[in-house]
């Protein structure tokens, strides 16, 4: 009965380790492709300049449009949080040294999800208004943001910069892509 016992530790111990070898082996498994992933994305740091030939280049009116529908205040949050984010080793493949480039290639990068939105919703977004399809539009619109300016600069921006930065998304598809 004495052997019983002393077996059993090591049974209940090696099934233990076999559980957490058998779970470290499917975390890794699933973790695999997103760190290959990241790995290429780090290599790829020219990624920021693919990324500004994904849409036309901002003519000089469309830059002034952006730069006056968000104010210089609103441009220097978004243009310091770019420049600071990156700090704790993120990166940021898609920074932009200009804020309103980075709003101009949301606008391009959402232009494909709300195409079957109404004006008349895109107007209203544009105006600050959120709701019905608004809030999709808005949704959107602040994940093609999220995109170009980083994932981290987007969260540690002060609300009226981003409630200014997706209403500037709006009314530049109005305006220049529609």
């Amino acid at each position: 009965m004495n052997s019983t016992r002393q077996h059993r530790p090591f049974i209940r111990r090696a099934s233990i380790a076999g559980v957490a070898a058998l779970t470290a082996g499917a975390l890794f498994a699933g973790a695999a492709p997103a760190l290959a992933a990241h790995t290429t994305d780090s290599r790829a740091t020219g990624a920021a300049v693919s990324a500004v030939g994904e849409f036309p280049e901002l003519t000089a009116e469309q830059l002034r449009f952006i730069e006056e529908g968000m104010g210089p205040e609103a441009l220097a949050e978004i243009s310091d949080a770019m420049s600071r984010a990156g700090d704790d080793g993120e990166i940021r493949p898609r920074a932009f040294p200009i804020a309103a480039v980075a709003i101009g290639a949301a606008a391009w990068c959402a232009k494909g999800a709300v195409a079957s939105i109404p004006t008349s919703v895109l107007s209203d977004v544009a105006d600050g208004k959120f709701s019905g399809k608004g809030t999709y539009v808005k949704n959107a619109i602040i994940g093609c943001l999220g995109g170009e300016i980083g994932g981290v600069v987007w969260k540690f921006l002060p609300g009226w910069v981003k409630n200014k930065a997706v209403a500037m998304v709006a009314a530049f598809i109005i305006k220049y892509i529609r």
